[in-house]
């Protein structure tokens, strides 16, 4: 079921509301069936939203991506101390 916005012409309340298709909903103050069905703002600001949580997300997998890879590159030192005097039998 999608979820409307609504504009009551009789009393002018603002409201949302879920409807399936053939149904007409009433405003929840004066019951009135004369209403305007409005642009959601919802709607209107997915594509928007969704490019920039798509945004968001794709930055902190490269932040992830590089704070993986210091650690492997941490840890790699930690392990194979690069000290010259060390394990090459000087």
């Amino acid at each position: 079921m999608p979820l409307y916005e609504f504009k009551c012409r009789g009393c002018g309340r603002l409201f949302e509301e879920l409807v399936r298709d053939g149904d007409t909903p009433a405003c929840p103050a004066c019951r009135s069936q004369d209403l305007e069905r409005l642009l959601s703002l919802f709607a209107a600001k997915s594509e928007d939203r969704s490019r920039a949580a798509f945004k968001k997300a794709k930055s902190k997998a490269a932040k992830s991506q590089r704070d993986a890879t210091r650690e492997e590159l941490e840890h790699y030192y930690h392990e194979h101390d690069h000290d010259p005097d060390h394990g090459h039998g000087h």
